[in-house]
């Protein structure tokens, strides 16, 4: 690690992107009383707003929950469709125009100082490109606290972004619609000198609900189908490391089935159908990888008005 920063006197370089999608209300509200202790009632950074095509009730109660942060920039992105993921958050980053962009998943809630911890990680390391705090809750790993260390992939959950820079080198890319995005930028990152940092010593906790079988069957697609994508197109060896993917395949639907899991088996066996699409993408990103000067193109055909709120 570099020479520590100067103290931070303020989060008004960072800016804050809020996803809506279909989510409920009384969640949302937890969310935003969280993060608004994160930042502080002065921030004055900018709180965008993301529609992901949202449900009436999600789009009038998460607008609502702006005013919590009355001295923000607060504007408005709204996506007619759903765009998944990395889409809207490359959209929402080319959106922001602070140092600092915190992507944080709106059925979760930072601590009072998470916010400005990452912001000190990242001042005190140039190199690191995002610094995530420890994620706890159902299905993660909980992480005890302790010192930042460099991590070999980041999920996006919970990030601090170094927006221009995470920009030019690509972003998300806008092929992986939902999941798996942040594995491949993570690893994109890497192999380009860049450091990710986990920063345990403060923490996201991930208030997971429960999950309808058609959430469980659309979880289970879309990540089966994108890692279907993310494994060959990362692979040292892709025949051999996808004919051992594939391999594992039918034993990860048959532990679903022995579950009683039928949505998760569904899932998974579905996007097989997808397979040769699939490879397809992986070979052309491996002949010609994602990256900044691509994006650049693709934020001006997909670029979005963002509106003040």
């Amino acid at each position: 690690m570099s020479a520590p920063a100067p103290a931070r006197t303020g989060l008004d370089d960072v800016d804050l992107v809020l996803l809506v999608h279909r989510e409920d209300p009384a969640l949302l509200a937890r969310h935003h009383a969280a993060v608004a202790a994160a930042t502080g009632r002065d921030w004055r950074g900018r709180a965008l707003l993301v529609e992901n095509a949202p449900a009436p009730a999600t789009s009038a109660a998460a607008r609502a929950e702006l005013a919590r942060y009355p001295d923000a920039d607060r504007r408005v992105l709204t996506a007619p469709r759903n765009l998944g993921f990395a889409r809207a958050m490359d959209l929402a980053l080319d959106a922001c125009r602070g140092r600092y962009v915190a992507l944080v998943n709106s059925d979760g809630e930072p601590d009072p100082s998470m916010l400005r911890r990452l912001a000190e990680v990242l001042d005190a390391e140039p190199r690191a490109v995002w610094a995530a705090p420890a994620v706890h809750g159902p299905g993660e790993a909980d992480e005890p606290p302790g010192p930042p260390f460099p991590a070999g992939d980041l999920p996006g959950t919970a990030l601090l972004v170094r927006r221009a820079e995470f920009l030019a080198a690509g972003g998300f890319d806008p092929a992986y619609f939902f999941y798996n995005e942040d594995r491949d930028a993570s690893w994109r990152l890497r192999a380009a000198g860049h450091l990710l940092l986990r920063v345990p010593g403060t923490v996201f906790r991930h208030g997971k609900g429960g999950r309808s079988a058609r959430g469980v069957f659309l979880r289970e697609w879309h990540y089966a189908r994108t890692t279907q994508v993310l494994l060959p197109q990362h692979a040292r060896r892709p025949v051999r490391e996808t004919a051992a993917f594939l391999a594992r395949r039918p034993r990860a639907v048959l532990a679903h089935l022995r579950e009683g899991d039928l949505p998760g088996a569904a899932g998974i066996a579905l996007a097989l159908l997808e397979l040769p699409r699939g490879l397809a993408l992986a070979a052309a990103r491996r002949r010609r990888p994602w990256d900044g000067d691509r994006l650049a193109a693709w934020l001006e055909r997909e670029r979005l008005p963002v509106t003040a709120l």
